[in-house]
């Protein structure tokens, strides 16, 4: 199958992948309208919060979305993805509806980004074995998550919007029962959208992977990922790549505030902006040759979100944050598809839950020193100061990483070559 059948619209998709793309699209919308006005913007704006506080209130997010990925690993693996997904939906959904109704303050929001990083961390690993439960092959499964991709990521650009709208009307609050609404929708979409394909399951007296508890789910998934040199590499790429990007989660609100002197709708605004360059990004994705999809085009597209970061941050002139926030979309709407897709062509179907979920744990997690550091340098040096030398990290890692491999495989063809 080429690249314009693999980029097929929506009429090529089954019932079931339309749903994923469904839940996929409302979460998103939800959750990034929460993240940047509900969360972060109430601390921000409302509460008048420093980095510290903004730093906290991630730091809890950003632990417990990383715990999450290591346990809804092993669930997934037991129970499959739509069941893990419906129970994770409905305590975000009780979650949203109570933080709609009471005022914001530091208790309520902990409570929130407590929640908001467990429910997010398990529905993203969801999503992302998801497909391999629907359909086989790289032509299906580069279809489907480029377009689920493009489609979230339309999503993820109109969550803000309507956040942003919210909020310049109402008290900032409101925004979590905007949240409420889309997760109800989530909620029905999954309902039916069942897993079609199934993993081969051993004989239960000869099975050791029942012991499927978070520990030994997360351990397995790390064994089988440090013994793969394409996840390996997939991992440590990411893992280091992401450790800048803790910096942006305490000190991204401070920027638009003191530097850019916007108030919180441009946070929506700006955000909105990224995911518009995504969605552009993850269509493009759904043309290219499916041979391109490798891990070369994951660094290069790491180099570009990092080359986008720097011009994001660069300034204090708004038009060229937005040019930034554009291009550094544009490479995430590449780079997200293509990580998914190569860890679920290299993991095998019975782990593709724990791998995945370690992967996860592994992104995630790498912005957590940041967290605890970023509000002492940003003191030292400056917001502005540290977020840029945080997005020169991200360019480094991708074109160093690139660039390395390269040379590994140039020496291995000579040395092929010689014998």
């Amino acid at each position: 199958m080429d690249s314009v059948a693999r980029g097929g619209h929506m009429g090529s998709l089954t019932q079931s992948e339309k749903r994923l793309i469904a839940l996929e699209s409302l979460q998103w919308c939800a959750v990034n309208a929460v993240y940047f006005l509900g969360l972060i913007g109430a601390a921000t704006y409302e509460l008048g919060g420093d980095a510290f506080l903004v730093a906290a209130i991630t730091l809890v997010r950003n632990l417990c979305n990383s715990l999450a990925n290591a346990a809804s690993g092993p669930v997934i693996d037991r129970i499959g993805p739509r069941k893990t997904a419906l129970v994770t939906l409905f305590a975000m959904l009780a979650m949203s509806v109570f933080m709609g109704i009471v005022p914001p303050s530091v208790p309520t929001l902990i409570f929130a980004a407590t929640m908001m990083g467990l429910g997010g961390g398990s529905i993203n690993t969801c999503t992302r074995t998801y497909p391999v439960y629907l359909t086989r092959g790289r032509a299906q499964l580069a279809r489907l998550n480029g377009l689920m991709v493009f489609y979230s990521n339309i999503a993820y650009a109109a969550g803000p919007i309507a956040g942003g709208v919210l909020a310049g009307f109402f008290p900032t609050r409101v925004v979590f029962l905007f949240m409420a609404v889309c997760l109800v929708g989530a909620i029905l979409v999954t309902w039916d959208c069942r897993e079609t394909v199934m993993p081969e399951r051993e004989d239960s007296g000869e099975r050791k992977d029942d012991k499927l508890g978070m520990v030994s789910g997360v351990i397995e998934g790390a064994r089988i990922t440090m013994r793969t040199h394409d996840l390996r590499l997939i991992f440590v790429s990411g893992f280091l790549g992401f450790f800048a990007f803790g910096a942006f989660d305490s000190l991204e609100s401070l920027f638009y505030r003191d530097v850019l002197a916007v108030d919180v709708v441009w946070m929506g605004i700006l955000s909105a902006i990224s995911g518009f360059g995504m969605a552009i990004g993850s269509y493009v994705f759904t043309k290219i040759p499916e041979r391109k999809i490798d891990i070369p085009l994951l660094l290069v597209t790491l180099t570009f979100v990092g080359v986008g970061s720097m011009v994001y941050v660069g300034t204090n002139v708004l038009a060229i944050a937005i040019v930034g926030q554009f291009i550094n979309g544009l490479a995430w709407g590449f780079m997200e598809p293509t990580q998914a897709i190569l860890v679920q062509e290299r993991t095998p179907m019975t782990h593709i839950g724990r791998v995945m979920g370690f992967v996860r744990l592994g992104l995630n997690s790498a912005g957590v020193v940041p967290l605890a550091v970023a509000p002492f340098l940003a003191a030292a040096f400056g917001v502005q100061e540290v977020l840029f030398g945080a997005s020169c990290i991200i360019a480094l890692v991708g074109a160093s990483t690139y660039l390395m491999r390269r040379a590994s495989m140039r020496r291995a063809a000579r040395e092929e070559a010689s014998c």
